[in-house]
């Protein structure tokens, strides 16, 4: 997770005060104070589907989720070939 001003995250979607409050909602984004914890690829690919694509919100979140265990697993291929390859 990154950490961004809210307003920065805002410029980063192109001002789209919506899709932030409602990735907030959803849990996609921790907001405290002026300082959001997000995700940017979560954030930037939950805008894609939604708005250019009119993925549902249930969709989105099995599509995020389904991009977060992707990218566990392919963390963890590159760590199995790395030891490999020392071998």
């Amino acid at each position: 997770m990154t950490r961004y001003s809210y307003q920065h995250l805002v410029e980063l979607v192109e001002g789209d005060e919506e899709l932030i409050v409602r990735l907030v909602e959803e849990g996609v984004i921790e907001h405290r104070d002026d300082i959001a914890s997000v995700d940017l690829d979560g954030v930037l690919l939950a805008r894609t589907l939604w708005r250019d694509l009119g993925v549902e919100w249930p969709g989105i979140e099995v599509v995020l989720h389904l991009a977060a265990q992707l990218r566990v697993a392919r963390a963890r291929i590159a760590e199995l070939e790395a030891k490999l390859d020392k071998t």
